[in-house]
């Protein structure tokens, strides 16, 4: 199996690429437009929060805390914009919420670096600790500050305004497709260009993955690694917050406890499984996304006789779906590793037995 994955690498790669295009192209014209709609909508908080956990990786940190600063994001931008009696046409602009969601997400990222970085936290209790305070402090301050159980709602946290993108909208098939969404979704379309422009375009980007691929090496190059890492950190953080924000003010228009629903741990997911890149995380994303739209669509069919635990899961066997690859694939690529590493030396052992040198001199 190995040597026919090594041997027709590019034949698989071409079949796998048109194959991809081929799905694209049956989900575009074989789905119903307000099934793609949700999609796109429902797959921006994976888009930013795979750019988040792909931005911190390549830095060398696996950022396990996405979870708890997408539910931090989420409950500081409600709160932002609540206020009790007053008419939602006269309350705070939601934007307000998602720009405190962004600074409260990267301050939780800075606090999350320098714990990790100088006070020497180990990284997986660090994050699960994060990850469990958010949790448990969104709910007592929602009990506490507001007398909320479970939901922190009211008619003045008015959902973000959609935006009709012009020339585009009037285009058929493409303006329902791509305008009328809110801001934060393309928002988290720029990021996508943003971080990969940052990561391959830049000296600095340059040196974060030169800090992710050996850090001892960027140390001897004179990069002052903590400092990278610490604003990778930050940035990751500001990147959750605002996916957060997203599902509080874009989708629900309200914070439900524990609402990120384990979305954080699926960007991480996400991230793995597009190779660490912004292009491909985005991507993923997509169809991430509309495996959460179409549990929510089949669930309004009444044709379709499936048990509704197992429609709303659908989201949850992707994300199993995309281990078991990750998986197999670092499994496969240590394998090839391994077989090319045996046939090299193999050959140079072949070499010496001829009494020819490595070099290829007598």
């Amino acid at each position: 199996m190995i040597h026919f994955l090594n041997t027709y690498r590019r034949q698989i790669r071409v079949a796998l690429i048109l194959a991809g295009v081929l799905i694209v192209l049956l989900i575009l014209f074989g789905l119903p437009i307000t099934l793609l709609q949700s999609s796109i909508r429902l797959a921006t908080p994976y888009v930013l929060g795979s750019l988040a956990a792909l931005l911190a990786s390549r830095a060398g940190v696996l950022n396990l805390a996405i979870e708890g600063k997408m539910l931090l994001g989420a409950f500081v931008a409600v709160v932002v914009v609540f206020q009790p009696g007053v008419p939602a046409t006269q309350g705070r602009d939601p934007m307000l919420g998602v720009l405190a969601a962004a600074l409260s997400g990267g301050l939780l990222g800075l606090i999350f670096a320098v714990l990790y970085l100088r006070i020497k936290i180990n990284l997986v209790i660090l994050a699960l600790a994060v990850n469990l305070f958010v949790a448990n402090a969104t709910v007592f301050f929602m009990r506490v500050s507001f007398g909320s159980f479970g939901t922190l709602a009211d008619p003045s946290i008015r959902s973000l305004p959609t935006i009709q993108l012009p020339i585009i909208h009037n285009i058929p098939f493409l303006g329902p497709l791509l305008s009328g969404y809110q801001f934060v979704v393309y928002l988290s379309w720029i990021m996508a260009v943003v971080v990969w422009v940052l990561l391959f375009r830049t000296q600095f980007g340059r040196h974060i993955r030169a800090v992710g691929q050996n850090r001892e090496a960027a140390e001897s190059l004179g990069i002052n690694v903590t400092r990278v890492q610490i604003f990778a950190l930050t940035l990751s953080g500001m990147l959750a917050g605002m996916a957060g924000s997203f599902l509080s003010l874009g989708v629900l228009s309200q914070f439900v406890e524990s609402m990120t629903n384990g979305r954080g741990w699926t960007s991480i997911t996400i991230s793995l499984f597009a190779f660490e890149q912004p292009v491909g995380a985005f991507i993923t994303s997509l169809f991430f996304g509309l495996a959460e739209a179409l549990s929510f669509y089949l669930q309004s069919r009444p044709e379709v006789n499936l048990p509704p635990d197992l429609l709303l899961a659908l989201p949850q066997i992707a994300t199993l779906l995309a281990l078991v690859v990750v998986a197999l694939r670092i499994r496969a690529a240590e394998l090839m590793k391994r077989r090319n590493f045996a046939a090299q030396f193999g050959q140079e052992l072949d070499k010496l037995r001829r009494g020819v040198l490595v070099g290829g001199q007598d």
